[in-house]
């Protein structure tokens, strides 16, 4: 019984690591969009909005691992999914409406999506 649960563990893993390498690149596109131009950080954050909630659909739908800790990773990765969306969110609402809240908002959510990315790393 333990061998099975290793092998279905493993195919987890793998499935996992391919949807996070796909997020990988897209919040480093969003993160150096930062010190751009108003264009440049429209484009990144459309961008992740286009492709984050679909990885975040897809790692929603993989089926839950046994071992605990897998299931810990999991939800802290979608966790750190859902914040990014939503920073990304306020991010365009804020290129319109550059309000003190909405940083302070865009700041919150960016700074907990990475909590949640390194600790499930």
């Amino acid at each position: 019984m333990k061998e099975i649960d290793r092998i279905e563990g493993a195919k987890w893993l793998q499935a996992f690591w391919l949807l996070r390498d796909q997020v990988g690149p897209i919040i480093h596109r969003v993160s150096q969009a930062e010190d751009g131009s108003t264009e440049e950080k429209l484009a990144a954050f459309s961008e992740a909005l286009e492709k984050l909630p679909v990885i975040f659909n897809s790692m929603k739908q993989t089926p839950k691992p046994k071992p605990k800790e897998l299931r810990t990773v999991k939800k802290l990765e979608e966790s750190a999914l859902d914040a990014y969306i939503k920073s990304c969110e306020w991010g365009i609402k804020s290129l319109n409406d550059p309000s003190r809240a909405k940083y302070s908002a865009i700041v919150f959510q960016t700074s907990l999506a990475e909590s949640y990315w390194k600790i499930s790393a």
